[in-house]
């Protein structure tokens, strides 16, 4: 008796509301709320999840998957694929209203949120794009409506673009040819800019006692020097262009950097680079039979151009988890370009990281103002290995943090192995003596390596990959939800997003420097503002499609979104004046 009564009690409400107040909304009905399918992954995955973006009319809210009274419609999500399988949906938190009148508390959403359906399994050769879902809601404002039913499926056009091309941020607007220069001119600068920065200096150093060493040298050789060291620097980044290029275009997710969110490129540069080092103190030498090629290392001591384009080629392996001021900018934009332009922003940053070199090696006259070369520079040339293996240090860090510290203390062991090859090497297979010492000894080490990585580094970092890791390091940052993003801005609250990685020395700086500033922690304590980080160690297809619909291809990432959802966009270099301005427009 009493549940007939509140629901008595509901009618006459709303319908008094409605009466009262029917010039503010229409009664009829509440036009088809927006909807939006994606997936996490572009080519999903058991594991991955299907989200379901709904835009509510303003004016009008639809009842929540959990109601307060029988009299209202839970809304409900049904999807429709035969070939896929899903888990329990995962509904965003419901906004509480309690109605005074009934004396009730009701569970509502408005304005835009985010479903989430984690999918179980995908039949073979299915395709994940022909599912549809049947979504059920009840919308209300002055009055409640009848509940509704409505299909979402893919829309055709954005489905197509998802498929078949590597861009997809959500973004359409059109490109322009002027502000397609703007984002050229940029990628060119933070190219420049890159040489400067902390992961380059090590190389750097060498690069700058090879140009010592050349000093005096005939303007051809020069020239020939230059020309070696931009072609390795051109060379690798348009196949770091083709492999982003290649690997969006299959639906990974990819990225400024990418290649240090996986821990065997990591391993890999921490032993070339403890191998680089060794050969500069001279504890080896890396040849071939009859001394017809020295690669690398003991070709650029030599002063060869193929030493010179090897170093070309470390310069940009070691510049990619930096990224230099204006450089976010332009990989964001290439992220979003055409085919064409994505390349060209690329060439730019190779232009810019190149252009010292060339210009030195076009003007030799500029050389001659360097120091003599003489026996200090073997002192100097000794001296380098240290930055080097600073390097190392730092390589071995990140590996830790991406597979633990039982795979990165099998790691170290196997470095250790590595000195010690080189060690003996450079004792027994020298040049001069028997090439066949030198293949025999690094096979050995080859199989070892090989033989210790699949039976007992690998193993490890898969179980790290399996497992889902709850410990939160530091409290006072949420991690990363897009879900949870959309949940809190419904709510009117102010949301600072930080995207950083474990392997970006700017975005180490700027938390050491900024945001663990004493000033810095009470202005967001007195802004209210809540603090929300996207890792991208590893890869992170989230939170780069969150970069990427903000103008920005990695880290280091910082965005306040206002409670007003007003988005400011920081530049890369964070200063706590800059950070503290931008609270104070939080609300």
């Amino acid at each position: 008796m009493k549940s007939i009564f509140s629901h008595i009690l509901i009618l006459l409400f709303f319908a008094i509301e409605a009466n009262s107040q029917v010039s503010s909304v229409s009664m009829n009905d509440m036009e088809r709320p927006g909807t939006e399918l994606f997936y996490s992954r572009e080519i999903p995955k058991a594991g991955d999840t299907l989200y379901l973006k709904v835009t509510i009319p303003d004016g009008w809210h639809i009842n929540a998957n959990k109601v307060s009274d029988d009299f209202l419609v839970p809304s409900q999500v049904e999807p429709l694929a035969e070939g896929m399988k899903f888990d329990s949906t995962l509904w965003p938190e419901p906004i509480k209203s309690h109605n005074e009148l009934l004396n009730v508390d009701l569970l509502l959403l408005q304005d835009s949120f985010t479903i989430s359906l984690p999918i179980n399994s995908i039949s073979k050769n299915y395709d994940p794009y022909k599912v549809s879902l049947k979504f059920t809601y009840q919308a209300c404002s002055n009055i409640c409506l009848a509940p509704k039913t409505i299909e979402v499926s893919f829309n055709p056009i954005s489905t197509s673009e998802k498929k078949n091309s590597y861009l997809d941020d959500g973004r359409t607007a059109e490109k322009t040819k002027n502000s397609f220069l703007i984002y050229f001119l940029l990628a060119l600068l933070g190219g420049l800019l890159l040489n400067v920065m902390p992961c380059v200096l090590p190389v750097l150093f060498l690069k700058i006692f090879d140009l010592m060493r050349r000093a005096g040298e005939t303007d051809k050789s020069m020239l020939k020097w230059g020309l070696a060291t931009a072609s390795g620097i051109w060379t690798s980044f348009l196949v770091i262009a083709a492999v982003i290029f290649v690997a969006r275009f299959t639906g990974n997710a990819v990225g400024w950097g990418f290649q240090f969110q996986h821990p065997e490129y990591t391993a890999a540069m921490a032993l070339f680079v403890t191998i680089f080092a060794l050969s500069l103190w001279g504890v080896f030498d890396i040849w071939m039979p009859g001394n017809m090629l020295k690669v690398w290392e003991k070709r650029a001591k030599e002063g060869g151009t193929r030493g010179a384009f090897a170093y070309g080629i470390l310069l940009v392996l070691l510049s990619t988890p930096c990224s230099a001021p204006f450089l976010g900018t332009a990989i964001g934009f290439s992220f979003a370009a055409s085919a064409i332009e994505f390349i060209l922003i690329f060439v730019a940053i190779a232009i810019g990281l190149s252009s010292p070199y060339l210009i030195l090696s076009i003007f030799p006259q500029w050389t001659k103002k360097l120091p003599k070369p003489g026996h200090w520079m073997v002192i100097l040339k000794q001296f380098l290995g240290f930055p080097l293996l600073l390097t190392v240090v730092w390589l071995i860090w990140i590996f830790g943090k991406q597979t633990g510290a039982a795979a990165s203390l099998r790691m170290g062991l196997l470095l250790c192995a590595a000195v010690f090859f080189a060690w003996l090497s450079g004792l027994i297979a020298k040049p001069g003596k028997p090439w066949w010492r030198f293949a025999v000894l690094w096979l050995i080490f080859a199989a070892i390596y090989l033989l210790s990585w699949n039976q007992g580094i690998n193993p490890l970092i898969q179980n790290r990959r399996n497992y889902v890791e709850t410990e939160i390091e530091d409290l006072e940052w949420l991690p990363f939800s897009s879900v949870k993003l959309d949940s809190l801005q419904n709510e009117g609250i102010a949301v600072w997003v930080n995207g950083m990685a474990d392997w970006c020395i700017t975005c180490k700086e700027n938390e050491k420097r900024v945001f663990e500033s004493k000033k810095i922690k009470e202005a967001f304590a007195k802004a209210n503002v809540v603090k929300m980080q996207a890792d991208y160690t590893k890869p992170n297809y989230e939170a780069l499609k969150f970069f990427e619909a903000h103008g920005r291809g990695g880290v280091p990432f910082d965005l306040l979104l206002t409670s007003s959802r007003e988005a400011i966009l920081l530049p890369e270099f964070l200063t706590t004046d800059t950070v503290a301005e931008a609270l104070k427009k939080a609300y």
